[in-house]
């Protein structure tokens, strides 16, 4: 396994926290039977339920044809359904079956405790300012991958 460089540089720390976080969670969802990307739609869908394929994959991160290929495996491992969209009849709605409710809870549960292995030792105030922080630095990078 490699150790983490001394390296002080943003992109490099963002990377290496999203990689351990990443690697908790898929080691957790795994157990579940979802592959990488299904868990944060059923967290997305949980919080929307009933939106666009294309509302997912703004919401997610994702681009459509990540998107339709983690939608097509749920809709066969029961977790969402496609309803037709009464105004664009070329789009659907997706849902959460009751079995997607499920693990969708479920998947609360091990974000939340990766959360919680992430902020261990570290109290309320730099907490928030580190929050504050980050969301300062992604309406930063998101202004300049717009330019």
């Amino acid at each position: 396994m490699w150790e983490i460089l001394n390296n002080d540089e943003l992109h490099y720390l963002l990377l290496i926290a999203n990689n351990y976080a990443t690697k908790s969670i898929v080691k957790r969802t795994n157990k579940l039977g979802l592959m990488p990307g299904q868990p944060k739609i059923l967290e997305f869908l949980s919080a929307h339920n009933g939106c666009t394929q294309k509302e997912i994959g703004l919401g997610c991160a994702l681009d459509k044809s990540t998107i339709t290929f983690l939608l097509s495996g749920m809709e066969k491992q029961d977790l969402i359904r496609k309803v037709s969209h009464a105004s664009d009849k070329r789009s659907y709605l997706i849902h959460l079956t009751e079995k997607g409710e499920k693990t969708a809870a479920e998947v609360k549960d091990i974000f939340h405790a990766v959360d919680n292995a992430a902020w261990k030792n570290t109290d309320a105030s730099d907490k928030a300012a580190f929050i504050k922080m980050l969301k300062r630095i992604i309406e930063n990078l998101k202004t300049e991958s717009e330019r």
